[in-house]
């Protein structure tokens, strides 16, 4: 079984190295780059934003070609309150087409539709082949209960990045989801408006991204 399953992961790392994709930061007029994670901070009018793609942010579900996840810091250093609701990020490839936030609820709906091996609740998945023998072991011969293992997509809800007023001198940050494959684009750009601005104006933060294959 260990053999089986050195091999299995063996070829997934074969496959996956053949298939890498990098998501890199594009340079603002006014943006820093930091070549480390691959993100880029822009400040304007004393809110500090900063995004790069998180590669592991939906790695673990079998999403990656699927969601695609941005990680977001946002830092007030005004004297007032600032806010950013659901429909304050888009993402738009180098065709021109759009794509608006998914919220985890909905990231959590492609979970259980689109992972074969998830069980319907509490929408676990199998790490290992020794997980699924191990389900069903213990219910065809012990209980009708199921086997519980170490996948947890509530990490979908708590890691993600909380619409929520941003008081003075503090930040929040977190993920936020995308129906994409970056893989299948050129170019991307994470736009950014405050919450109630008008999707005809110009952006408050735009965080243009090229894709190397």
């Amino acid at each position: 079984m260990k053999r089986s399953i050195f091999l299995l992961s063996l070829v997934v790392l074969l496959l996956s190295g053949c298939s890498t994709v990098k998501v890199l930061p594009e340079q603002t007029v006014n943006g820093r780059i930091n070549s480390a994670d691959n993100s880029q901070t822009i400040v304007s009018n004393g809110v500090e934003v900063t995004a790069r793609m998180d590669e592991t942010g939906i790695n673990s579900y079998n999403l990656e070609s699927t969601v695609t996840a941005f990680h977001i810091i946002i830092k007030n250093s005004t004297d007032r309150e600032i806010a950013f609701g659901d429909d304050s990020y888009l993402l738009v490839d180098e065709s021109g087409l759009q794509y608006s936030l998914l919220t985890p609820e909905k990231v959590r709906e492609m979970l259980k539709k689109d992972s074969y091996y998830l069980v319907p609740y509490p929408y676990v998945g199998f790490y290992y082949l020794e997980d699924f023998e191990k389900t069903n072991a213990y219910n065809r011969y012990n209980s009708a209960l199921p086997y519980y293992y170490d996948l947890y997509p509530q990490d979908i809800f708590t890691k993600a990045l909380q619409t929520t007023t941003v008081i003075p001198g503090m930040r929040v940050e977190g993920l936020t989801y995308f129906k994409i494959d970056p893989a299948a684009h050129q170019q991307i750009k994470l736009l950014v408006f405050r919450k109630g601005a008008s999707k005809s104006s110009p952006p408050d933060f735009s965080f243009p991204f090229k894709i190397v294959k």
